[in-house]
Order: C-alpha cells, then structure tokens, then sequence
C-alpha cells in the first residue's frame, strides 16, 4: 500500500519537480539567465565626428573616423567594420524577420518543428515580442505546481537563453523605445568592451543585429558612443546595397575577406 501511494505519489510530482530542479540549477550554473531587461536611463548622444554607414537598406552613424576595412559574409548579409583606430561593428541584417522563436521552428536543418507546440501563440508574435519574453525568463518563470504547458514552455525559453545569449548579458540588458525604432541592448559598455544592439523597426517589424566593440583593449566603448548609433539608425528602403560614407575626413580601405560565417 505504501510503494503503491509513493509511486502515484511520484508520478504526480516527479515531472514537475523535475523541470522546478533543472531551472534552478540552470540558475545556478549561468547566473545571467536571471538577467531581465531595464529601461535604457542614459541617451547621451557623442558629438564626436563620425562616419555614415548604410547596408541592405538601412544607415546609421558611428563616432568614429579614419581609414576602416569592411569584409562581407558570402549568401548572408552580414558586414564586418574594422577602423584602424580599434572600434569594430558586426551588422547582420537577416532576411527572415519572423523573429528568433518562429526562425527556430521554421528552419528545417535544425529539426525543432515540434516546438511549435511547446511555444504555441508565441511564434505568431511580432519578433520584438518574441525577444522580450524570451530575455524577461528567469528561473523564477518557472512554478513546479503550475499549469504543466506554462512550465515546459518556459524551461524550453530559459534553456533557449542559456545557450543563445551572449556572454555581455552577464552585465545588463536594457530597452529602448525611439521614434523608428525599439529593442534591446546587451551589456553595459561600463563593464564590457562590447555591446548587442538588437534594433527592430517600427514599420515593417524588421530586426536588426549590431555588435559593437573594439579590437584594442586600450580603446573603450562607451554609452553615448553606442547610443550615436541608435539615434542615428533608419531604414531606407530605397536603397539596399552594402556601402559606407565616411565623412570628408575619413579614407576607407574594404577587402571582401569573410568566405562565410
């Protein structure tokens, strides 16, 4: 009579303890997947000269002048900035602007179409949606005696995040909401020598990736840097070619280097 109470007893409250256990041990082996976003405080803006940069129909600004070299990505378009002085951009402007959840389940080479049943009404989200509640998952997303599908779902979402964020979470991820765009930054340039830029556009929903940093640890990032690029950033749908303008002071040398990434 008892075996048989404890083996219901088990079956009851096994599965459940089980996702509850493996979410704090997730916490407690990647503390930044307990990272959730904050509202961008700082929207200093440097005032520095800078270079106008525009690929796949999109442009912004850097703070930064002088001789740089871009090398470009074969069949994605991705580009790869580097000046001579240190700072580097990686742009990546994907085709898909599903958002990362529907991609995953889209993408027939990585096998996760079942996902969809674990994710549900989410993958029919904007890509901005999609982002922040992937990145506001936290282990303590994650009740043992809630409705078992929320469970699931959101063990799935924190494990998604565990292996997808960038080490720069670790410091911080922050909103912004401008006037064309909204998104997320990723790490705080106060404690990181790089920052993610996760910029979705407003009209169109349109998502953008930048990654900014520098290859000189003497050369540190800073906020109103990061934030010239924010401000500056817009679509320009009438032109989708991968170029760069650098201001009358600034000489560029591209070499096409990147076969693939």
């Amino acid at each position: 009579m008892l075996i048989g109470g404890l083996t219901i007893l088990l079956a009851l409250l096994g599965p459940p303890l089980a996702i509850f256990f493996t979410a704090r041990w997730e916490g407690k082996k990647i503390p930044y997947v307990w990272v959730t976003q904050q509202p961008l405080v700082n929207y200093a803006v440097s005032e520095a000269p800078g270079t106008k940069l525009s690929y796949f129909g999109y442009k912004f600004e850097v703070p930064w002048t002088g001789a740089f070299k871009e090398r470009r990505a074969q069949n994605v378009r991705i580009v790869e900035v580097t000046f001579d002085s240190g700072p580097v951009i990686l742009f990546m402007a994907p085709k898909d602007h599903a958002g990362l959840l529907s991609e995953m389940v889209e993408d027939q080479s990585s096998h996760m179409k079942d996902l969809q049943l674990v994710f549900g009404e989410l993958t029919k989200r904007s890509p901005y949606d999609q982002y922040a509640t992937l990145l506001n998952t936290t282990p303590s997303s994650i009740r043992a005696f809630g409705p078992r599908a929320e469970a699931i779902r959101n063990e799935t979402l924190l494990t998604i995040k565990a292996i997808s964020s960038p080490a720069m979470l670790r410091t911080g991820a922050f909103s912004f909401d401008l006037p064309e765009t909204r998104g997320f930054q990723i790490g705080d340039p106060g404690k990181e020598r790089r920052a993610q830029l996760e910029i979705f556009v407003k009209e169109g929903g349109n998502w953008i990736e930048i990654i900014c940093g520098s290859k000189n640890e003497s050369v540190k990032l800073t906020q109103p840097e990061v934030n010239r690029i924010l401000t500056s950033f817009h679509a320009d749908e009438k032109d989708s070619s991968a170029s760069a303008r650098p201001s009358a002071s600034a000489t560029a040398s591209t070499s096409h280097l990147l076969a693939a990434h």
